[in-house]
């Protein structure tokens, strides 16, 4: 895949066989890049966004396959994992209370 696209593209894999997709970046959710070209300020880690998280990993658990952008989502390289394990334990805490 060429950086900077912004067109669609045909997955070979999950619902879509056949069809075009556009590409839509789970930080601003604009359409046509990725996260990790977007220009826009990191998305806050809110219930939004731990709602995400969570659905892909049951996609994933699930056996559906993943595009790209949803796995790099899921690996979030840019955060510490103790950071990211308190976090999730601090919103849980939150949900039960």
């Amino acid at each position: 895949m060429s950086t900077g696209s912004s067109r669609p593209f045909a997955s070979g894999s999950g619902g879509t066989s056949g069809k075009q997709r556009v590409i839509v970046c789970y930080n601003c959710k604009g359409e046509g890049h990725m996260s990790k070209q977007c220009t826009k300020p990191k998305r806050k880690r809110d219930a939004e966004w731990f709602k995400d998280k969570v659905l892909f990993v049951q996609a994933q658990a699930n056996g559906q396959v993943l595009q790209e952008e949803e796995l790099d989502f899921l690996a979030d390289p840019g955060m510490a994992e103790s950071s990211s394990n308190q976090t999730v334990i601090t919103t849980n805490d939150a949900y039960q209370a």
